[in-house]
């Protein structure tokens, strides 16, 4: 089983697919806690300040409960949803839960019924595709996180998981940037080359159009393609969209 923060129909704010009709599944946990993204949260268990990403709810999961869902209510969520919407699974990290056999069949109904599988994913799980197949069918937006994350390189890049991914998988890579990072991200594309998509460090509409016009000018300079944060500038700081 797995634990599921939310979930909700929208669109998606980010990367390659950017606008398209989608419905989020959000999973709790993860590897990684981002204090360098600089957004906080009180937990409702210990009152402390947590620092983190701006899903601070579902990646440091140990301040907050969530509902455990098995594979038969994973797939009941799918049940009246309109129009085949891309399916975007998310976190905190979801692959942390990717030999989980209760996700493993949802995907595999999903795929069976007609659905598109986007992970959302910061590229440090290393999955075994030769076991996990059917990771093959889907395709994973790669956002291996920066030094402004304020997470170690040892922790936040590792290069097994990243080749395996890019060549048994449909992905890009989707970098948080604030303009200034180039140096960093082609040394990630050394280690292994993808399509890059670069999108303005944000927590809310005003930092979104400060950045924003750095990362266009760097992605025109480098050959990179351009993502804005359609969440962000559409509804602000608001959660569950």
């Amino acid at each position: 089983m797995v634990e599921v923060v939310e979930y909700f129909s929208s669109i998606q704010g980010e990367g390659k697919f950017q606008g398209k009709n989608a419905f989020f599944i959000r999973f709790a946990g993860c590897n990684l806690k981002c204090v360098g993204f600089g957004c906080s949260l009180r937990s409702p268990k210990t009152g402390e300040m947590l620092i983190g990403c701006d899903t601070i709810r579902a990646a440091q999961s140990s301040h907050f409960k969530y509902d455990k869902f098995d594979s038969q209510r994973l797939s009941g969520l799918l049940l009246g949803l309109k129009h085949k919407p891309l399916i975007v699974l998310t976190g905190g990290e979801p692959l942390i839960h990717h030999a989980d056999r209760d996700l493993l069949k949802f995907l595999e109904y999903a795929i069976s019924v007609g659905f598109n599988i986007q992970f959302e994913t910061n590229g440090t799980i290393h999955i075994d595709f030769d076991r996990f197949p059917i990771y093959k069918k889907c395709t994973f937006a790669v956002s291996v996180k920066l030094a402004l994350s304020g997470e170690p390189a040892h922790k936040r890049i590792n290069k097994k998981a990243l080749k395996s991914l890019f060549n048994n998988a449909s992905c890009f890579y989707k970098f948080v940037t604030t303009g200034a990072e180039l140096a960093e991200i082609k040394d990630i594309l050394a280690i292994q080359n993808g399509e890059v998509w670069c999108m303005p460090l944000a927590r809310d509409q005003n930092e979104l159009e400060y950045n924003a016009k750095n990362v266009v000018n760097l992605c025109i300079e480098n050959g990179f393609n351009y993502s804005d944060r359609l969440h962000i500038r559409i509804w602000n700081d608001l959660d569950g969209v």
